[in-house]
């Protein structure tokens, strides 16, 4: 009797071992790239990164920018509700390098946004600030030059894209307020012809207030009204890489305080916060959009309320995350320490029943820099 020899991958016809490869999370196709000369050839073809972004099984890694280097962070919420301490600490370091550097010659002074699995970072070297978009993953970079500026301004970033059926333009705004003014500026980079252009044709009649997030290739913001920045409502505001224009002012839920976040990269959530006055107790509620990249109104639904008795946010760029399955909010603040001269790093988990309180311990109080996000890996070429 003829023995039958086993299957293998190399047995398959191509255009199936690209379908199920399309289908696979990037953090474990990485390991794949030296296998095969074939595999590591279609993991660099946009069209399949692009594809592979848009099907494959994600998966959320949360990363966390400590003493200008961005770390993983290990955030274990098993038992939770069963009265088990969560496990959440600090692991290994991303290492971000570069021939014309050395690791020790620049530090990640600032994450701006994170878009497709690429990270828009601020970077300080020994002899200039510089931006780098840089995928994680897969380790490549991007180098981009800016224009100095003095210390009239505030200025941030935003990474998106333009959104053609045959491939992503990706973009950088950059958005630079004046201190003794109202007046703003506005400036795009375009990837396809590395070269910064002004926008002329746009003045935004609005401040923002916290870092931006990246949706669908557009970056949504919370902002406030020109000259009443910190007693006027606030609203979520976008700006869109492909007509380059800002979108109308769309709703927030009320709150004396706002975080804002992602929902599986699909939805928006945000955190409000009502201070009770001489007090430091606070009522924290997280509230869930709907899915506006289909919908052209936005609506909120409350994701979580609670009362906390002893605690207040005090700094005004906290960041978080939310937990659906263990219903909690993952959030971070870093807390200037009077005695020690240092940053204290806090992540609290949040829930109807939960208050938990992790120290990471204190990190350099010269820069308030500390950032932690949720982060979904990809392949996705710059």
């Amino acid at each position: 009797m003829k023995r039958l020899r086993s299957l293998s991958m190399s047995d398959l016809p191509w255009d199936l071992i690209e379908e199920i490869l399309s289908k696979v999370p990037a953090i474990f196709l990485k390991r794949l790239r030296s296998t095969c000369k074939q595999w590591n050839m279609l993991f660099s073809d946009q069209v399949f990164t692009r594809t592979h972004f848009d099907i494959a099984a994600k998966q959320y890694l949360v990363l966390m920018l400590i003493d200008f280097k961005v770390y993983f962070l290990s955030v274990n919420l098993r038992g939770l509700h069963d009265n088990i301490d969560p496990s959440i600490e600090l692991k290994g370091e991303v290492s971000l390098t570069n021939h014309h550097y050395h690791s020790n010659q620049f530090e990640i002074s600032e994450v701006f946004d994170h878009c497709n699995g690429l990270l828009l970072c601020s970077l300080c070297t020994n002899m200039s600030t510089r931006l780098v978009v840089w995928n994680p993953c897969t380790g490549q970079t991007k180098w981009i030059q800016t224009k100095c500026v003095d210390n009239r301004y505030e200025e941030s970033y935003a990474l998106g894209y333009e959104n053609n059926k045959s491939c992503h333009n990706y973009k950088i705004l950059r958005f630079l307020e004046f201190y003794d003014t109202s007046e703003s500026e506005l400036e795009i980079y375009e990837f396809s012809s590395n070269s910064w252009r002004v926008l002329d044709s746009l003045t935004p009649d609005f401040a923002i207030q916290l870092q931006g997030v990246s949706l669908k290739g557009k970056t949504y913001w919370v902002a406030a009204d020109k000259g009443n920045q910190f007693l006027g409502n606030k609203f979520l505001i976008s700006f869109d890489f492909t007509t380059e224009t800002f979108g109308p002012h769309m709703c927030l839920p009320h709150g004396d305080f706002y975080a804002l976040s992602l929902v599986r990269e699909e939805r928006h959530s945000v955190l409000s916060q009502d201070e009770e006055a001489s007090t430091i107790a606070s009522t924290i509620e997280i509230w869930i959009s709907n899915n506006i990249t289909e919908s052209k109104a936005i609506s909120w639904s409350r994701f979580l309320k609670v009362k906390l008795n002893t605690h207040q946010f005090w700094n005004r760029d906290i960041s978080f995350f939310i937990d659906e399955e263990n219903k909690v909010a993952v959030c971070f603040e870093e807390i200037f320490q009077e005695e020690s001269d240092n940053n204290n790093n806090i992540v609290y988990i949040i829930g109807e029943d939960i208050f938990r309180e992790v120290n990471l311990g204190d990190s350099d109080a010269e820069r308030w820099s500390s950032r932690m996000f949720s982060y979904i890996p990809s392949l996705v070429q710059i």
